[in-house]
């Protein structure tokens, strides 16, 4: 009998450090995602999901010509937004007759009238 009862005191004693476990992992998984920005293996680490989906818009949209902190066929792209005002860059994104004057570049840019104003904004938070 007393065998019996410190098994079940035993079991008991498991399930609930494994309950406990279990109510901690969301604490642990929170701090983890509020750390800083840093590179990691190369590559950014991103705790938002705005960040991820801005990212994602300027791999489609702009990868193609421009990288956020080095020249290549278009300039880099790294706080394009302390540079121009949203409305100018939200203008010269949709071909309306804003222009951006570049010495260093004679290419014009590609229209992107498919972006949206959330997806620009998206898009200029992930360049900052």
């Amino acid at each position: 009998m007393k065998r019996f009862i410190l098994i079940v005191t035993l079991i008991i004693l498991v399930g609930l450090g494994i309950l406990y476990l279990t109510l901690k992992l969301p604490d642990a998984q929170r701090e983890i995602s509020d750390l800083d920005n840093s590179n990691f293996c190369g590559t950014n680490a991103f705790s938002t999901e705005t960040s991820f989906e801005g990212r994602q818009i300027f791999n489609t949209n702009c990868a193609a010509c421009h990288k956020l902190d080095q020249k290549m066929m278009g300039p880099p792209l790294r706080h394009i937004s302390k540079k121009y005002d949203t409305l100018t860059i939200l203008n010269f994104l949709h071909g309306e007759k804003t222009k951006i004057v570049n010495e260093d570049y004679e290419n014009t840019c590609v229209n992107f009238p498919q972006l949206t104003k959330e997806d620009i904004s998206l898009l200029l938070s992930y360049t900052n």
